[in-house]
């Protein structure tokens, strides 16, 4: 049996919410998000984490991400449960030799753009 390995391309992949887990390291407490990857052809059930500060401002990357997750901006208190299952894009790109979610788009089947 012969094998050839590729890398992952770097961009977006449409992907869902299926994990989230409070962690604790050097700079305080963050968010380990972990998505699946739908509808992706050899990607398709592959788990990719992200990792994000849980910043209660507007102005965050923690912000951005759950409304982009979402499909609209909260503007009220919001479970990190409210969000597992929803789908969204996820850009992958390598860091350290490992593939990891960099950012989080808006999944474009959604009819109500945040931005």
């Amino acid at each position: 049996m012969e094998f050839v390995f590729n890398d992952i391309p770097e961009g977006f992949f449409k992907a869902k919410v299926s994990k989230i887990k409070e962690e604790n390291g050097t700079y305080g407490q963050y968010l380990r998000i972990t998505f699946t990857i739908i509808h992706e052809g050899e990607l398709n059930h592959y788990k990719f984490s992200g990792i994000v500060k849980p910043t209660p401002l507007k102005q965050s990357k923690f912000y951005r991400w759950i409304s982009n997750i979402l499909g609209y901006f909260p503007d009220h208190t919001i479970s990190t449960q409210e969000i597992i299952g929803k789908e969204c894009l996820v850009y992958l790109a390598k860091h350290n030799n490992y593939y990891c979610v960099m950012d989080v788009s808006m999944n474009p089947d959604n009819t109500s753009p945040p931005f």
